[in-house]
This record gives C-alpha cells, structure tokens and sequence, in this order.
C-alpha cells in the first residue's frame, strides 16, 4: 500500500442520508419529528450541537441532564452505525 484515503465528511460517500435517518429516528423516539429542510440546518454540526437543536425544535432542551444528553447522542451514533455497517 502506498497510500489511505480517509472520508471524513462525507465527499466520497454520502453518509449524510444515514446521519439524517439516525437523527431523525432519535428526534421521534423523542416526539420531535422533523425533516429533511430542518436537517439541513444539522450539515456541519457536532453531534452535541446537532442534539441541542433538535431538543430545541421540540420544545425539550431543558429535560435532559447532561449525562442524558451523552447518552442521547451516542444512541444516535450506534444506530448511524448500524445504518453504515
């Protein structure tokens, strides 16, 4: 081997539609259905930003504690692996 590529963001292949599917899935578990246009708001986000602003949208940023919320987002991240794997 001479040499790796590594894709990070997503230029190579479209992880955007799996991370779409696992926030979106999360975002119901919750109650907060959102869509593709909201999601977009997300491109770019970390996952603890992309997370407070689907809490927010749904009225619900105040419920969770700050453990609640690392759990929240690792959720997302298992099932966006599962979605890849």
């Amino acid at each position: 081997m001479k040499a790796f590529i590594f894709d990070l963001d997503g230029v190579i292949t479209d992880s955007a539609e799996y991370h779409y599917l696992a926030w979106k899935a999360l975002g119901e578990d919750l109650g907060i259905p959102f869509d593709r246009e909201f999601n977009e708001t997300l491109k770019g986000v970390s996952r603890t930003e992309s997370l407070e602003r689907i809490l927010s949208l749904g009225g619900r940023e105040q419920d969770f504690s700050l453990e609640e919320k690392e759990q929240l987002a690792t959720k997302k991240n298992e099932h966006y692996v599962s979605l890849i794997s």
